[in-house]
C-alpha cells in the first residue's frame, strides 16, 4: 500500500510546476548535511513555480525578498496530505530514481575503497609495505599521487606496481645502470622512467623515501645525485667537472690521462662516465683544492699560474654529479676544500649546499659581507629572487644575506679575482 502511495505521491509532484526544481535543491541538501534540515533557495523561481510552491507550503513567496524553503517544512506539509506516511527521502529516491547517498556515506565509501586499493597493492609487494603506507596517507608530498587516484585509478595502480617492481631491481650497491638500461630491463620501455612522466616522477617520490637524505626534487642536479645513490645514472656524458691541478687513481693505479694533465698545464672536462671508474683523487700539489663555480673566473685564474696550474675545479654553475663525487673524491683523502661562488641569492644557496655536505672539510671562500660588498653589487635582484634568501640558513651567510636582502644586488666572483689569486698563492707557497 505504502508503494502504491509513493508511486502516486511521484506522480503528483512531476505534474506540478516548481516542484522538480525544489526536489533537486532538497536532495543536493540532504546529501550535504547527511539529515533532512537545513532550506533552500527559491531565487530565479518563475511567478507561476511560486504559486504552486506557496499552495503546498501555505506561504506567500511572493512578498519574501529572499524566498526560501525548509525541507522540515516539506515533510511536515507532506503529512497534512493524502501522502501522509512517506518519509522525504523515500520521496526523493523514488523522484529521482536512485539511492541518494549522503556526501558523508560516499566519503566513508570512497575512503573504504581506497584502503582497500592500498591494501590489495601491500599484499602484492610485501616488500614495498612501508612505501605504499606512506603513500596511502594523505601527506601534502602525496597529493599528486592522490589526484591521480581520483582521476584513473587503474592507471594509477599500474604504475604503483611498475614502481614496486623497479624497486626490487635496482642495482646491486656498488653498480651502476643508466636510467634509460634500467627501464628497458624492468618494464622493456627505456622511456618507462622519463622523469617528466608521471611514472617517472612516482619513481623518484618512492626513492626520496628509501634516501638517508632529502632532496629538492625540483633541481635537476638533487634529481641525479638521488637516482645515484641508487646506482642510476640519468646522464654521464654531458654531466661533466672542470679540473686542473688534480690527480687521481683507478683499481689499476695512477690515472695516466690526469697525470698528463697535470705534467703538461691541461684542463680537463671529465664526464660522469669516468669520474665512476675513480677510487682515488687528490691535489697535484699540497692538501687544498680550490672550487670555483664560474668558468670564467677558473680560466682567468690558470692565466695568472702558466708554470704549474694550481689544485683548481669549476662547476659550471650549478653541482652536476660529477663535480660532487670528484669532491667527494677529495675529501676522503683528507684535503680541504675552498669554495667560492657569485654573491646572489642562488650563489649563496649553492655555497650552503656544498658546506652543508661536509662541514669539516669544505670552507666558504671569501663569502664574508666585505667580500660581497668588494664585489660592487650592482645588478638588481627581482622581489622573487630576494624571496629566496628566505632558505638560507646557515650562520656564516648571515651577514651577505641580510644585506642583499636590503639592497636588493647581486655582486659576482670575477670582482674579486685579485683576492681569490693572493689566496691560491698563500697556499701554494706555504
Amino acid at each position: 500500500m505504502l508503494e502504491q502511495k509513493v508511486a502516486d505521491a511521484v506522480e503528483f509532484f512531476r505534474g506540478e510546476p516548481g516542484f522538480h526544481r525544489l526536489f533537486l535543491l532538497m536532495k543536493k541538501k540532504y546529501q550535504s548535511l547527511g539529515r533532512i534540515g537545513g532550506t533552500v533557495k527559491l531565487d530565479g523561481f518563475s511567478f507561476e513555480e511560486k504559486e504552486a510552491l506557496g499552495a503546498f507550503f501555505g506561504k506567500d513567496f511572493h512578498q519574501e525578498s529572499t524566498p526560501s524553503a525548509s525541507l522540515k517544512m516539506f515533510a511536515e506539509q507532506l503529512e497534512k496530505t493524502r501522502f501522509a506516511g512517506i518519509p522525504l527521502v523515500t520521496l526523493l529516491e523514488n523522484y529521482f530514481g536512485e539511492d541518494i547517498t549522503t556526501n558523508q556515506e560516499k566519503r566513508e565509501t570512497d575512503r573504504k575503497k581506497k584502503e582497500e586499493f592500498f591494501q590489495n597493492l601491500i599484499h602484492q609487494y610485501p616488500e614495498q609495505a612501508r612505501l605504499l603506507s606512506f603513500i596511502a596517507e594523505s601527506a601534502p608530498q602525496n597529493r599528486f599521487i592522490h589526484i591521480a587516484y581520483s582521476q584513473d585509478r587503474e592507471h594509477l595502480e599500474t604504475v604503483l606496481k611498475n614502481v614496486c617492481t623497479a624497486l626490487q631491481h635496482l642495482p646491486k650497491k656498488g653498480d651502476y645502470e643508466r636510467l634509460s638500461i634500467f627501464s628497458q630491463k624492468v618494464l622493456k620501455d627505456p622511456h618507462a622512467f622519463d622523469l617528466h612522466t608521471f611514472q617517472g616522477k612516482v619513481f623518484l617520490h618512492a626513492l626520496q623515501f628509501y634516501s638517508d637524505q632529502d632532496y629538492d626534487l625540483s633541481s635537476v642536479e638533487e634529481v641525479n645525485e638521488l637516482l645515484q645513490s641508487f646506482g642510476i645514472l640519468r646522464e654521464d656524458i654531458l654531466n661533466f667537472v672542470t679540473c686542473a691541478g688534480i690527480l687521481t687513481e683507478t683499481e689499476q693505479g695512477i690515472h695516466s690521462v690526469f697525470a698528463s694533465a697535470v705534467k703538461t698545464n691541461t684542463v680537463l672536462n671529465v664526464p660522469l662516465r669516468e669520474i665512476l671508474k675513480l677510487k682515488r683523487a687528490y691535489p697535484a700539489k699540497g692538501q687544498t683544492v680550490f672550487v670555483v663555480e664560474n668558468s670564467g673566473v677558473f680560466s682567468a685564474l690558470l692565466d695568472l699560474f702558466p708554470d704549474a696550474f694550481p689544485p683548481l675545479i669549476c662547476t659550471n654553475g650549478q653541482f652536476k654529479l660529477a663535480s660532487l663525487m670528484l669532491i667527494d673524491l677529495i675529501i676522503q683523502e683528507g684535503c680541504q676544500i675552498y669554495y667560492s661562488g657569485d654573491f646572489d641569492p642562488e650563489g649563496l644557496k649553492m655555497a650552503q649546499r656544498l658546506k652543508e655536505r661536509n662541514q669539516e672539510h669544505i670552507h666558504l671562500w671569501h663569502f664574508q659581507l666585505e667580500d660581497y660588498l668588494a664585489s660592487s653589487p650592482e645588478v638588481l635582484l627581482s622581489d622573487d629572487r630576494v624571496a629566496k634568501l628566505e632558505t638560507v640558513t646557515i650562520e656564516e651567510l648571515q651577514p651577505i644575506k641580510e644585506k642583499m636582502r636590503e639592497i636588493k644586488k647581486a655582486g659576482y666572483q670575477e670582482e674579486i679575482l685579485k683576492k681569490l689569486y693572493e689566496d691560491i698563492c698563500r697556499h701554494m707557497w706555504d
